[in-house]
């Protein structure tokens, strides 16, 4: 999901290590509007201790006092990207983590750093690390500064998570809140015909779940964000209502037109079960 939203983060980023507890260079932006430029030397508690100069004496302010910290934070584009395109999940993961450790004392204050959170988040949700893209999506969330297109990603992907994850009422709940499942039509939004299809998918509710998805492919079909995750989920539910012929009609375009993309690896499983259940099925008629 959110592709080129992934692409557009990795864009502005880099990659380097910091040593955990060495000062961070940093600008404060205090209530009020004033900024400072310095280094938060450490944390302590609601208090964090800052020098606003090589030979300045080092001043303790509350952390409640801190509207948002812009990091000096740089990353290797080259690399991430290279990453990125392998699909390297992991190593991109562990690299992420690595570089983001020496600012986890701040974390609740808001700061630039809340878009590489948000990647970490995706990465996680796209390795099927449940857990660890909710805490992520949570610690977002609760960064009231953060542009509408952050907060709706996390929202997404908090969703998504919770489905996955087995918390179905979790999500309804949240998509309700949210109003994603009002009025569900082919005038919707992709993204909640989507993940509504994916909560009808697992409450059994497999008309209201294929309605949504010809929606998004009849609808939508440039939209490739949405359309891939769509028919992956179409050929889902083909197989779990035993329509192998159907399901694997929509298996052969997903290897055909997305290659190297998660919904490609998927399919590759799907095809897998798919030939064990035709021998099922074979074994069920020499019988």
């Amino acid at each position: 999901m959110k592709k080129y939203f992934i692409y557009s983060i990795i864009m502005s980023m880099g990659l380097s290590c910091y040593t955990y507890g060495a000062p961070l260079n940093a600008e404060l932006v205090m209530s009020g509007g004033r900024a400072w430029k310095g280094q938060l030397l450490k944390r302590d508690g609601d208090w964090v201790e800052f020098r606003s100069g090589v030979s300045a004496r080092p001043i303790r302010l509350g952390a409640s006092t801190i509207e948002k910290v812009n990091f000096d934070i740089k990353l290797d584009i080259d690399k991430l990207l290279k990453l990125r395109e392998d699909r390297k999940f992991d190593i991109l993961i562990s690299n992420l983590k690595k570089t983001l450790t020496p600012f986890d004392d701040y974390k609740d204050i808001p700061s630039n750093l809340t878009r590489y959170r948000s990647l970490l988040m995706e990465l996680y949700f796209l390795t099927s690390e449940y857990k660890q893209a909710l805490i992520y999506a949570e610690q977002i969330l609760a960064d009231e500064f953060n542009d509408e297109d952050i907060t709706e990603n996390a929202q997404t992907y908090q969703a998504l998570a919770f489905i996955e994850s087995g918390q179905f009422q979790k999500a309804e709940d949240l998509m309700n809140e949210l109003g994603w499942l009002d009025n569900l039509n082919e005038d919707s939004n992709p993204k909640q015909l989507f993940i509504g299809a994916k909560l009808m998918k697992v409450k059994e509710q497999y008309s209201n779940a294929m309605e949504l998805i010809s929606y998004v492919i009849a609808f939508n079909s440039q939209n490739t964000e949405w359309m891939q995750p769509a028919e992956l989920l179409c050929a889902q539910i083909y197989i779990e209502l035993g329509m192998l012929d159907s399901a694997e009609e929509v298996i052969r375009q997903i290897s055909l037109l997305y290659p190297n993309t998660p919904e490609y690896d998927e399919s590759i499983i799907l095809k897998e079960k798919l030939v064990e259940l035709r021998a099922i099925e074979a074994i069920e008629v020499d019988s």
